[in-house]
């Protein structure tokens, strides 16, 4: 199972390493042309997203996502807007979620149980293999 990073920092994918089962391969990519070539090249299983800048077309991110079949559950974060609103996604698709800093890790890993269809393989805090495409 593939789980993409986007995050213009390294600082999210190496809490969420911490934070996913020992099976799931945690790709990052720092941008979001990069980001975009991985869905069209080669689709992960979930993706999480940390909205920055705002002015990015995140909407069309999503309905990317969404539109893929099938769907990538995706999870956009933010320490920037607090609604997805604010980050130009509009109203959320049934496979998108939206999750606020400051927010603690456990809810963190929550939203990743279920991006990844676990939301009964709760556990402590595991590491995962790990692979930047730059």
């Amino acid at each position: 199972m593939r789980l993409l990073v986007l995050d213009g920092s390294r600082v999210l994918c190496h809490l969420i390493c911490r934070l996913v089962p020992k099976d799931v391969e945690v790709e990052y990519t720092a941008s979001f042309d990069e980001a975009m070539d991985v869905l069209v090249r080669h689709a992960p299983d979930a993706v999480i997203v940390d909205v920055a800048p705002t002015s990015l077309p995140w909407h069309r991110f999503q309905e990317i996502c969404c539109q893929h079949d099938p769907p990538i559950p995706v999870l956009f974060e933010s320490c920037v807007v607090d609604r997805p609103e604010d980050a130009g996604l509009g109203t959320l698709c049934e496979c998108s979620d939206f999750l606020a800093k400051p927010y603690h890790p456990d809810q963190l890993r929550d939203q990743i149980d279920r991006l990844l269809g676990r939301h009964d393989e709760k556990g402590s805090p595991t590491s995962a293999r790990y692979r930047s495409i730059h």
